[in-house]
This record gives structure tokens, sequence and C-alpha cells, in this order.
């Protein structure tokens, strides 16, 4: 083997690492994130209560079961910066109620509301 593949190996090898470990820090400060259904997006609150099926799984980093108004939602548990996220309305079950979650690109729950 070549010197110069030596250092090109090592030099991927030091790219890598620095992804690995933003990696590891993103899941670590996701482990309390809570789980939970919705449907699919929609453009208004009407629409998306109209979703029948809760077939998303996404997360969020508030403190109860269920997405409050200033909670931050992530598609993956992994505490992303910045989070991408597909803004809409969003219908969920509470305590066994339809409801439904405005959120903006940033994962920023602006809203809930009944259905």
């Amino acid at each position: 083997m070549a010197l110069g593949s030596a250092n090109n190996s090592a030099q991927a090898r030091g790219k890598n690492k620095a992804v690995k470990i933003k990696r590891r820090r993103e899941i670590r400060n996701a482990a309390s994130y809570t789980a939970f259904n919705c449907g699919a997006k929609a453009s208004d609150s009407s629409s998306a209560c109209a979703v029948g099926s809760l077939t998303n799984t996404f997360y969020h980093n508030g403190s109860f079961s269920q997405p409050r108004a200033g909670d931050i939602v992530y598609t993956s548990k992994r505490a992303r910066n910045p989070n991408i996220f597909e803004a809409g309305f969003y219908k969920y079950l509470s305590r066994g109620a339809n409801r439904y979650l405005d959120i903006d690109s940033s994962g920023f729950v602006r809203n809930t509301g009944n259905c």
C-alpha cells in the first residue's frame, strides 16, 4: 500500500469520527423523547381532523405523553439541530379524543386543538 493511500484513509476516518460523535450526541440527548402517532400532514385543522388513520410515528421533547404548544416534534428519535420538519396540521389521539397539532417547519408546536 502506498503512503498516499494510508493518508487518505486516515483523513477519511478523521472525518467520520466527528459525524459518529454527533450522531451519538443526538441519540443520547433524545433518550427521554416520547413517541406518539399521528395522521398525514394536512393544510388546515379541519382537513387534519378528517384523516382516518394515525400511521406516522413522531417524537417530541415535552414532559407529557402527547405534545403540547411549545414542544419540538422530531421525525426520528434524534435531537437534530437544526430540526427539519414538514410544516402543517396533524391529527393525533389524546385521552381518547381526536385532536390536531399545528407544527412549523422546525418542528415547533405552535398550537393544539380539538377536532
